[in-house]
């Protein structure tokens, strides 16, 4: 594990947790960049791993990554949303990018509640950036989504998730209308905390977003 920092989007500096295994000095490695929720954001990156998130499971051995696979988690500082601090992480993806030997065709984006809003909000912004979007417990203005369409998007959401509501189910209507490929995984009998779907077999998600190239 490695911990950083980068320049949010009021000047300030927020942090990351990046985690890359064994390297393959012959091919560049693929990455997950992982948006977390509301209970995430602080001004110390380490608080991502008191929380169920992607760095808490790879920490404790809920999920793994292959040979030659990367992870990056920025932060989001209290008071700030993803949408608001796109630019910064995109700055961010590109420098650990270029740094650490990942190929930028197969950079996956994903995250939980405020990181689902996230990852709609960073793929609408920048359509043919990543490999895939994989927002989890989210929600989307669903009219904005008929521009992804350059990537798959797996959409996870709990049929009782009423806080959240359920413009993700408009949202895959859209995607799919417009030419794209989306798929709603509409979790009967769940409500909000879903964030196991990473760690479950059935889904596979850890190494079908790192298989994902744009």
């Amino acid at each position: 594990m490695k911990k950083g920092t980068f320049t949010a989007a009021d000047g300030s500096t927020a942090g990351y947790l990046f985690y890359k295994t064994h390297a393959d000095a012959d091919a560049a490695a693929p990455m997950i960049v992982y948006l977390h929720g509301t209970d995430g954001c602080g001004s110390d990156p380490m608080h991502l791993l008191e929380i169920e998130s992607l760095p808490q499971y790879l920490e404790t051995g809920r999920i793994t990554l292959p040979e030659n696979a990367a992870l990056l988690a920025p932060q989001c500082p209290v008071g700030s949303n993803w949408a608001e601090q796109a630019d910064a992480v995109i700055a961010l993806i590109e420098r650990t990018a270029a740094a650490e030997g990942i190929d930028p065709r197969r950079i996956a984006l994903t995250g939980a509640s405020l990181g689902g809003m996230g990852t709609f909000s960073l793929g609408i912004k920048y359509p043919e950036f990543f490999s895939c979007l994989v927002p989890v417990c989210g929600s989307v203005k669903a009219e904005q989504c008929a521009v992804l369409t350059r990537q798959p998007v797996r959409i996870f959401h709990g049929e009782n998730d009423t806080g959240m509501g359920f413009s993700v189910v408009e949202a895959d209507r859209v995607i799919n209308a417009a030419g794209g490929n989306s798929q709603l995984h509409f979790l009967s009998g769940e409500g909000h905390e879903i964030r196991w779907v990473y760690a479950a077999p059935e889904f596979g998600l850890i190494r079908w977003m790192l298989a994902q190239r744009r």
